[in-house]
């Protein structure tokens, strides 16, 4: 499977984390929201605007600068 950035997914595609980009402080805020390394996540919308995901039974919205910082793998 290819690497893609977060942003590059469509909607309603499952996807895996395989790196969060950028400085600690980031990367600990998505930590903390359950977007890690390994984590399975829905692309739940992904057209115009924000990112929605769905990490387990909640759903979050990323800026498109934030999801350009996240490389994941295609389920």
């Amino acid at each position: 499977m290819k690497i893609k950035y977060l942003s590059q997914i469509p909607s309603g595609k499952e996807v895996i984390i395989k790196d969060v980009l950028g400085c600690q402080g980031f990367k600990h805020r998505l930590y903390g929201l359950g977007i890690f390394p390994g984590e399975k996540v829905l692309v739940f919308k992904n057209d115009r605007g924000p990112i929605i995901l769905k990490v387990g039974n909640t759903k979050l919205a990323l800026g498109r600068g934030q999801a350009q910082k996240i490389l994941v793998e295609e389920l």
